[in-house]
């Protein structure tokens, strides 16, 4: 699976069990819907765990050793626009 679509099913899931947490603990006690609350909170925490690491992949490939050579820009250069006429 790619990251970007397993960040949604964990995200999407985080909160389907916090809104089934709530749901249930109107219904029962706390103990009896702990477990829903421990997996919305383990859902919630894989997401954001993989979008920081989807999002620091980038910054860490611009410091590698391999990118130290500085590429020279290509100097600019002036055309004219009007030619002489003779």
């Amino acid at each position: 699976m790619k990251t970007p679509l397993l960040e949604s099913i964990l995200g999407w899931a985080s909160l389907g069990f916090f809104v089934l947490w709530i749901m249930e603990i109107r219904r029962t006690e706390f103990k009896d819907s702990y477990w829903l609350i421990m997996l919305c909170l383990s859902c919630l925490l894989a997401f954001q765990y993989l979008r920081r690491k989807r999002n620091a992949e980038p910054m860490l490939s611009k410091y590698t050793p391999e990118n130290k050579q500085v590429k020279a820009k290509p100097k600019a250069t002036i055309k004219p626009s009007i030619k002489k006429k003779k």
